[in-house]
């Protein structure tokens, strides 16, 4: 079989998706080399002429996954909307029809760190934290211009979002993605807001 050449940068973006979409069928634990020069239609010699290990594609994998989700937050908030419009948007991002395409991935660092790896939950709770640094901002931005009350424990809020958000996919990815998850979000999101929302007197 004659493959196509392609640049470094384009196959170490093949290799990676290829372990996003294995995690996503048969779990983190299941992705392997093989497995992966298989999904990408290339031989095993082929992956380690770009990559060391399994592990150096998962932690290039988040590093992705960070990157993306970074552009995710900073795309919406240029969008013109409020701080909890923002919110509300960059949530419902990640429950997406896009997000699912993708490879829902809340679910693919749930899975990383469910490999036990210390480097690699170090890399995943990095990607984590700089998400939720993300959130806090958001919520500072909503104090500042007097949208949200001035009270609120922003870290706390940004973990209490990010905990709804990995909760209905948990949940979606258990039901195999058959039910639209915004009938799960929404309501939990009517909650968050109205506890957020400066309500001033009439």
């Amino acid at each position: 079989m004659v493959h196509e050449h392609k640049s470094t940068a384009i196959r170490r973006k093949e290799i990676t998706r290829a372990a996003r979409r294995l995690i996503i069928k048969r779990g983190a634990e299941h992705v392997t080399i093989r497995g992966i020069a298989e999904e990408v239609g290339i031989s095993e010699a082929a992956i380690y002429r770009h990559f060391r290990s399994k592990k150096d594609i998962l932690r290039l994998l988040l590093d992705d996954i960070e990157h993306n989700l970074m552009d995710d937050v900073a795309s919406e908030h240029t969008g013109g909307l409020t701080a909890l419009q923002t919110l509300d948007a960059v949530l419902r991002h990640h429950l997406s029809a896009i997000e699912q395409r993708r490879g829902i991935r809340f679910q693919v660092i749930a899975e990383i760190i469910s490999l036990g790896d210390k480097c690699l939950n170090e890399r995943a709770s990095q990607t984590v934290e700089e998400y939720l640094d993300c959130l806090e901002q958001l919520l500072s931005d909503g104090i500042r211009t007097g949208e949200i009350r001035s009270d609120t424990d922003r870290r706390g809020m940004a973990m209490l979002l990010f905990s709804i958000v990995q909760g209905v996919v948990n949940v979606w990815a258990l039901n195999n993605y058959n039910f639209d998850p915004m009938t799960r979000y929404e309501p939990m999101w009517r909650i968050v807001r109205q506890g957020l929302e400066m309500h001033r007197p009439g």
